[in-house]
């Protein structure tokens, strides 16, 4: 079952799970009408999320609790669970119980080269950052490698999580060699300001193209401690190097996305020839 993180590494972003043992009106579960009983039980507990009776990250009653209360086996009882998790309504944290999620999903569509912020502001979605770490570094081999640089090369570092409507959406790192963006580490609050939008203001980046590659993965046990999530917890992967207009890369950047709170979209469109009408079957 997908477990939800519970991040504490810099002013943790979410609120403390709350112990509800039964936090909306009691509803009767009927065993002579045609609805199954588990999708009773299911709709009962998606009307108690829907009211706010059961708020974000709060804790369901148990499978025992829900049982002995609609009469019902603890069978019965995790079907319907599993359906609310499988639906995106829940989650679940092994050996803690099932936990209402948030229910913000980021739809993006990968057409166009846009900052974190420009993306959830053309979904209406606010968007915060909470700095886990600022710093300048000496750069390693693959990062300097990323950069078109030498090891050892001073870089600007930012490593943030994400936010959108004050939801953790993904942790985020980026590199920029320092030659470029000098003493921005002192002028700037990126919890709050666009890096982007200061690149392009301040620094004259043009940010021209980028080479993005996408990866579905397990996290790795930095990203599990930071996030806070299990192992079993899958999260999309992006590499980003972001070239100007020399094709020369000005910024690399590892993202790591919660798998249950963002959703890509591709545009395709038809070969040349295809439009022409060749080559069809």
């Amino acid at each position: 079952m997908n477990s939800k993180p519970d991040i504490d590494a810099a002013n943790p972003p979410q609120q403390a799970p709350l112990d509800i043992a039964s936090a909306i009106p009691v509803t009767v579960v009927n065993p002579n009408v045609a609805i199954p009983l588990y999708q009773q039980i299911k709709d009962h507990c998606q009307s108690g999320i829907k009211s706010g009776g059961y708020p974000v990250d709060s804790r369901l009653p148990s499978e025992r609790q829900l049982a002995e209360k609609f009469m019902v086996s603890r069978m019965t009882v995790t079907k319907a669970f599993k359906e609310l998790e499988r639906e995106g309504w829940v989650y679940a944290r092994s050996g803690k119980g099932t936990f209402v999620a948030p229910q913000t999903i980021i739809d993006q569509t990968l057409e166009k080269l846009t900052s974190f912020t420009e993306d959830m502001a053309a979904q209406n979605l606010k968007v915060t950052s909470r700095i886990l770490s600022i710093s300048i570094e000496n750069a390693d081999e693959s990062i300097a490698k990323k950069l078109w640089i030498g090891p050892g090369t001073l870089i600007f570092v930012l490593e943030r999580f994400r936010l959108a409507d004050e939801e953790l959406i993904s942790l985020e790192r980026t590199h920029i060699p320092y030659t470029l963006c000098p003493d921005i580490e002192k002028h700037y609050d990126f919890s709050k300001e666009s890096l982007y939008k200061v690149l392009r203001e301040q620094y004259s980046f043009k940010l021209v193209v980028a080479q993005q590659t996408v990866e579905a993965r397990l996290p790795t046990e930095d990203e599990m401690k930071k996030l806070g999530i299990e192992k079993s917890k899958p999260v999309l992967s992006f590499e980003r190097s972001t070239l100007n207009e020399n094709s020369h890369p000005v910024e690399f950047v590892n993202s790591v996305y919660l798998g249950d709170r963002y959703k890509l979209k591709i545009m395709l469109k038809p070969s040349s020839s295809i439009v022409k009408g060749e080559g069809q079957n």
